[in-house]
């Protein structure tokens, strides 16, 4: 008995050892292509990494968004004063690495050391993409981060690594960007589109009103931006929201109710820029026959937005009572998408749900809040579209609406800006327009009207 239970450990053992050597060559492998390749080109991003901190920079966001190309980005602005032997990729989606567990993990820094012989009086720079795919990967990460010897970068799907997984996992050691489908100005930098002093160009103003019109039709997502046939465009959009339902939502949260699951992504990009209604939505869906509870389609919601599908506005009030009594207001990931699960165009609502987006990043870029306003109490009551605010105070108000005319602008968006300038105290006011420009006096208030493309490409 004893000479047969040997005889297995020792069987076990040696499948070890030949799983440790093919892991070994794996990472000797793709270590040495890294290092005899170039970095691919990368556009830079409207986002400031602090290369200088001392934390892990984790990198999140949604699928497709860019969150590799953006480690390209940083690895290629480290090379301006870093030599490559000191700076480390690895794409954990390589499928030579498939079957590498959390103790194969230990070979890679030495191994990375014999290849590339990194300069000892540098940093080196570890860059690891698709680090979900690794169970148990945080214990590795914690442990070579906890040596201060390396700078560590990770990123990861939101199908497996979501922002409030990595925060858990990593316990305040690490600083989290957020890559998001393109901005309008990225948009352009990748087209190659100059849009600076544009004031006197009444041609280059018409080609930017174009490209805003094929954005808000195609949305962002770097490959659809950079994809020249329209119907392709849609085909690729298309093939993300099925991945996104299947993968980021279904896969991950374990979700058995697919059809009611896809209804509820479908019709919920469909009120975007509208208030959402779990009642509304339960008593619509039930009409028809799906059976579901109104807990779990707010489960659904809370799912959509961990994973960049869906973003959702508060009302703007110091009550938490009161904010969670009102209804949200909902936003889609990407004008893209809308498009192409709606096949239509509303054009004041998208212009609303793009500033919304770019409101979205500036607020978190300037530790802000951004909400919207109601006049409590009144069914047909007053609205700002968008509140921004600091912890003391209000920032700015701002409308949105399809005007290129001052004609065109309708009454109530002045009067509700003017209700919430007194109501608040406040007295940054704008209204954002299609493409009027101008200024107006009233109520001893300054109104700024300003173009949407002049506000998203901060001419203004």
């Amino acid at each position: 008995m004893y000479e047969i239970v040997l005889l297995e450990n020792n069987f076990i053992l040696l499948l070890y050892c030949i799983h440790m050597e093919g892991s070994k060559l794996a990472f000797r492998k793709v270590i040495s292509e890294w290092l005899l390749a170039s970095v691919p080109e990368a556009h830079k991003r409207n986002i400031n990494v602090s290369m200088d901190s001392n934390k892990i920079i984790t990198i999140i966001g949604p699928r497709r968004s860019g969150k590799t190309y953006f480690l390209y980005y940083l690895i290629n602005e480290l090379l301006k004063t870093e030599p490559k032997n000191n700076i480390l990729y690895i794409n954990f989606e390589d499928e030579r690495l498939m079957n590498v567990t959390i103790s194969d993990m230990d070979n890679i820094i030495p191994l990375f050391i014999e290849l590339a012989n990194p300069s000892k009086d540098k940093k080196i720079y570890l860059f690891f993409d698709e680090i979900q795919n690794i169970k148990f990967w945080e214990k590795y990460i914690r442990r070579v981060y906890d040596t201060s010897k390396y700078k560590i970068f990770i990123s990861g799907s939101s199908s497996k690594l979501l922002s409030r997984e990595i925060s858990t996992s990593l316990r305040g050691r690490n600083i989290e960007y957020t890559i998001m489908p393109l901005s309008f100005q990225e948009y352009l930098e990748f087209n190659r589109m100059e849009y600076s002093n544009l004031a006197g160009y009444t041609d280059q103003r018409g080609y930017i009103l174009s490209e805003l019109n094929n954005y808000f039709k195609y949305g962002g997502y770097p490959e659809v931006a950079l994809e020249k046939n329209d119907n392709n465009k849609l085909m690729i959009l298309k093939s993300y929201y099925n991945t996104i339902f299947s993968m980021d939502m279904a896969e991950h949260f374990n979700i058995s109710e697919v059809n009611v699951l896809d209804a509820f992504m479908k019709y919920s990009v469909s009120i975007y820029s509208k208030y959402f209604s779990i009642s509304k939505i339960y008593n619509t869906f039930k009409s028809v026959g799906y059976k579901i509870s109104k807990n779990k389609l707010l489960e659904f919601l809370y799912d959509s937005r961990e994973i960049f599908f869906l973003f959702s506005l508060n009302i703007y009030t110091r009550s938490e009572n009161k904010k969670m009594s009102y209804n949200k207001k909902i936003y889609s990931v990407d004008p893209g998408i809308i498009y192409a699960l709606k096949n239509e165009m509303s054009i004041t609502r998208l212009m609303k749900n793009i500033v919304f987006l770019e409101l979205n990043h500036r607020c978190i870029e300037n530790n802000l809040d951004v909400s919207y306003w109601k006049e409590y109490g009144k069914a047909n009551g007053k609205e700002v579209d968008f509140v921004v605010s600091d912890s003391l105070k209000i920032v700015e108000l701002i409308q949105v609406t399809y005007a290129s005319d001052a004609s065109e602008i309708d009454k109530r968006e002045i009067s509700a800006l003017l209700s919430a300038a007194k109501y608040f105290e406040a007295h940054k006011l704008s209204i954002i327009t299609w493409d009027f420009k101008g200024v107006i006096i009233e109520n001893n208030e300054k109104i700024i009207f300003v173009p949407l493309w002049e506000w998203l490409l901060n001419l203004n």
